[in-house]
Parts: C-alpha cells; structure tokens; sequence
C-alpha cells in the first residue's frame, strides 16, 4: 500500500504508454533478403546500457555495440552480407534518433 504523499510510479503501465507512444520496440534493418532486429534504445535493459558506457573509444571494434544490444551471430552476418561503414551509421543514428540524442551527441555519454 502507498504511503500518503508520496507518488508510485507503475513501470508496466508506463511502459505500455512508452510503447503506444513510439509505436514500436524494435527497428528492424534489411540486407539482401535477410531482416535484421534491433530494440530501440529506450528498451535497452540498463545491464547492455552500463557494458556500453563502459566501451572505450578505439579499444572496441565499432560493431560491439550492435552485438551488445542484439546477438554477435547476428551482427556476424551483417558483416558476411558486407555491413559498410554508412550501413552502420545509419543504423545508429535510427538508434540514436530513438533515444533524442542529436548529431554530435552519443548514448553512451555519461551525465
């Protein structure tokens, strides 16, 4: 039972909202025949968001944070398909868009 001047917050119903609001969880990502599925940041479990703050420029191959928020096989087989450069920004910047985070900025950085 709540105590009396203090406001609850119900995650599932916020989620709900969050979800009917963007209308999706997931962005999904074509090559070739294949679709591959990504879940839009907001949806990321603060476990993957921690491992990625975590990543240190230069000392992680820029894929990692794909394998993180999804599977490595399936990034594995974005890079067999040949994933460019341009493929993997425009995935990020669908991600990062998501998130409200603008050109310049990353979710990554810590405030």
């Amino acid at each position: 039972m709540s105590k009396p001047n203090r406001k609850r917050l119900h995650l599932e119903t916020l989620r709900a909202q969050r979800l009917e609001a963007k209308g999706a969880k997931e962005i999904e990502v074509e090559l070739g025949d294949e679709t591959f599925v990504f879940p839009l940041s907001a949806w990321w479990p603060m476990t993957v968001v921690k491992k990625i703050r975590a990543l240190k420029e230069g000392d992680a191959d820029v894929t990692q944070v794909l394998s993180l928020i999804s599977s490595k096989k399936q990034v594995d087989r974005l890079l067999e398909l040949g994933l460019t450069l341009g493929d993997f920004t425009d995935i990020m910047e669908a991600l990062n868009e998501d998130a409200g985070v603008g050109p310049g900025e990353s979710t990554s950085s810590s405030n």
